[in-house]
C-alpha cells in the first residue's frame, strides 16, 4: 500500500503512516488508547475470558513484511492494512477456486463447468465410485499366476485351448546361457510340444548351445510339428518283446478322406549346411515316395541326393522291388583298376568277388571279302605270315569294346589290331564259318590246310592259340568250321594282338554273302 498522505491538509488523510509526511495529528484512530492492565497475580486469579485490554482498528494494523505469494501470484503486498490484506486474500481464493472449469475423463463429464471446489470434489468422488462398482478382483489363470496382489506372472496350468496369433511378428523364447530354450514334457499321454503352421515353419528351435527343442514323452507324441497337412515328426514307443520293431513313425502325412489328388505324396528330409554369407544350402536329402500311387499297387522308391559343383542330383535309388541304382555310374565317370566285384548271395547280401568278369572286353564279327591261296611250303605254314582279319567299317561290326563297363576304344578297324586296355587275365575265343569256292567239288579238290590263329602283329610269332582245317584231296567239303581259344591268359596292358588266317588249300576264298559266311572274335577279362 503506497503512502497517500502527502497533502498539507487532512482532507484526504486516511492512515497514520510513519513513513508519510503526516500533516494530521489524528488519522483514523482515537485520540487516546486503553492502557494495559497489570498482569494477573496468579494464573488462577485471571478472569476467564480475559477482558479486552485494547481494540485496534483494522485500518491501523499495517503488514510491513515481504510480499506474500501463492504459486508466483502476489496475494498480500507489503505495507497493506489488515483490512486490505483480508480483502486481497478473499478475492484471490474467490477468483481462483470459485468456478472450477469442466473436467472430462475421455468423453465423460466428470466435473461440471463453474462448479465450486467442494462441488468438484464431490462430483469426482461420485464418478469414480460409480465407475469401479462391479469391477471384479484381478485373478490369474490359464498359464498365469498371482505372485503378489498386484503382480501377475507367466507360469501356471492351462485351463483351455489357447492360441497366440503373432500375425507378422516373431514369437521368440531365448536363453542367453547354455540349456534348453523350450522343453515340452508330458509324463502321461498327449503331446509335449505341438507346432502347427499352414505355411512357413511349424516349430523352429534354435540354440547356439544346448538343445533347440526337447520333446519328452513316456507315451504319445514327444514332438508333433504340423505344417499344413504334413507332420514333421511323431515318435511312439510300444515294444512287444525283445529285438522287435516298435512303431516309430518319423514322418507322417495326414489327409482328409476322399480328398482329391492326395495319393502318393512323399516326404523328404533335407540336411542344409550354413555358409559364411548367413545362408543355408541343401547338402544331402532323403526322399521317400511312391512310383505307383495306386493304393492297392503302391510301389515305393527311396533315394539319397547330394550336391556336386553346386548341382543337386540323385546319388542312390532303392526301388520297392529291391533294385539298387547308382545314377552316376555306367557313364565313364568313375574309372580305375578294379580289385573286386560286388556280388550277392542267395539272401541278397552284397559280397566281394574277383573283379573283371565281363567288365572289360571286345567282340566283333565280319563277313570277309577274300583270302587268297598261297603256295604250300614250310615257311607259309607259319600263322604269323597269314592275312590279318580286319573287322573294318564296311563289313565289320564291333558289337562292343568296354573297359570297367564303360565304352573304351581298343580295336583299330583299319589295321585289325586289338590293344589290351588293362593288365589282367583274359579269355580269347574265335569262330569261323566259310563256304567253299564256286567249283565242282569244293574244299578237297586240291589238298591243303586252312589255319586261323591269334598272334602278335610284330612277327615275333607269339602264338596264343590256333586251329587248322585239313582238306584231303578227293575228300570234299562244302563248309569249313573252326573254333578255338584260350582261357585265363595273363596279358599286360598295351599288348597288341591280331587274328590271322593262312589259306593253303589250293583254292582262293571269295566272299559269298548269301550263304552267311562269318568270322567272330571275342575277348573278355576274367581276372
Amino acid at each position: 500500500m503506497s503512502c497517500n498522505n502527502t497533502n498539507s491538509t487532512c482532507s484526504s488523510c486516511n492512515h497514520n503512516y510513519s513513513s508519510c509526511n503526516n500533516k494530521c495529528a489524528k488519522c483514523g484512530c482515537k485520540d487516546s488508547f486503553l492502557t494495559s492492565p497489570p498482569p494477573c497475580p496468579t494464573p488462577e486469579g485471571c478472569p476467564d475470558p480475559i477482558p479486552c485490554q485494547e481494540v485496534l482498528s483494522s485500518d491501523c494494523i499495517i503488514y510491513n513484511g515481504p510480499n506474500i505469494e501463492c504459486n508466483d501470484d502476489v496475494i498480500i503486498t507489503s505495507d497493506s492494512t489488515w483490512a486490505e490484506s483480508l480483502q486481497d486474500l478473499v478475492d484471490y481464493f474467490c477468483t481462483t477456486y470459485s468456478n472450477v472449469p469442466e473436467i472430462l475423463c475421455s468423453e465423460d463429464v466428470v466435473v461440471i463447468a463453474d462448479s465450486s471446489v467442494n462441488e468438484a470434489l464431490e462430483q469426482i468422488v461420485e464418478y469414480f465410485c460409480a465407475a469401479i462398482v462391479g469391477i471384479p478382483p484381478i485373478t490369474a489363470n490359464n498359464g498365469l499366476n498371482m505372485s503378489a496382489p498386484s503382480n501377475v506372472q507367466l507360469g501356471g496350468t492351462l485351463i483351455q485351448n489357447t492360441t497366440i496369433n503373432n500375425s507378422t511378428f516373431d514369437f521368440i523364447v531365448s536363453r542367453n546361457n547354455s540349456g534348453d530354450a523350450i522343453q515340452g514334457i508330458n509324463s502321461s499321454s498327449g503331446k509335449g510340444v505341438v507346432g502347427s503352421s499352414v505355411s512357413s515353419h511349424g516349430v523352429v528351435g534354435v540354440s547356439t548351445s544346448g538343445k533347440g527343442i526337447v520333446g519328452v514323452s513316456t507315451s504319445g507324441v514327444g514332438v508333433d510339428a504340423v505344417s499344413g497337412t504334413f507332420r514333421a515328426g511323431q515318435f511312439s514307443i510300444s515294444p512287444v518283446s525283445d529285438n522287435t520293431v516298435a512303431e516309430n513313425t518319423v514322418f507322417q502325412r495326414n489327409v482328409a478322406a476322399n480328398a482329391p489328388g492326395n495319393d502318393g505324396i512323399g516326404q523328404s528330409l533335407i540336411f542344409a549346411q550354413a555358409a559364411k554369407n548367413s545362408s543355408l544350402y541343401p547338402a544331402n536329402s532323403l526322399i521317400s515316395k511312391w512310383t505307383d500311387s495306386g493304393v492297392t499297387t503302391r510301389t515305393s522308391e527311396f533315394s539319397i541326393t547330394g550336391v556336386n559343383a553346386a548341382v543337386t542330383g540323385n546319388k542312390l535309388i532303392l526301388s520297392g522291388n529291391g533294385s539298387l541304382r547308382l545314377p552316376n555310374y555306367g557313364i565313364g565317370t568313375f574309372t580305375g583298376v578294379p580289385a573286386y566285384n560286388l556280388s550277392t548271395t542267395a539272401l541278397g547280401n552284397v559280397i566281394e568277388t574277383t573283379a573283371g568278369l565281363f567288365g572289360t572286353g571286345f567282340r566283333g564279327y565280319i563277313s570277309p571279302n577274300s583270302f587268297p591261296f598261297k603256295a604250300v611250303n614250310k615257311p607259309n605254314s607259319n600263322i604269323s605270315l597269314g592275312d590279318t582279319v580286319v573287322f573294318d567299317t564296311t563289313n565289320g561290326i564291333i558289337e562292343y569294346q568296354i573297359k570297367d563297363g564303360v565304352n573304351f576304344s581298343q580295336y583299330n578297324q583299319t589295321t585289325g589290331v586289338w590293344t589290351c586296355p588293362q593288365t589282367g587275365k583274359y579269355d580269347f575265343n574265335y569262330n569261323v564259318y566259310l563256304s567253299s569256292p564256286a567249283n565242282t567239288y569244293g574244299w578237297g579238290e586240291v589238298g591243303g590246310t586252312f589255319t586261323i590263329g591269334i598272334t602278335d602283329p610284330t612277327g615275333a610269332a607269339i602264338i596264343y592259340c590256333a586251329d587248322t582245317f585239313t582238306a584231303v584231296q578227293s575228300f570234299y567239303y562244302d563248309k569249313i568250321y573252326m573254333t578255338g581259344g584260350i582261357q585265363g591268359k595273363n596279358i599286360p596292358a598295351g599288348t597288341q594282338i591280331v587274328l590271322k588266317i593262312q589259306n593253303l588249300t589250293g583254292l582262293a576264298y571269295t566272299q559269298i554273302p548269301s550263304r552267311g559266311d562269318n568270322i567272330d572274335w571275342a575277348i573278355r577279362r576274367v581276372g
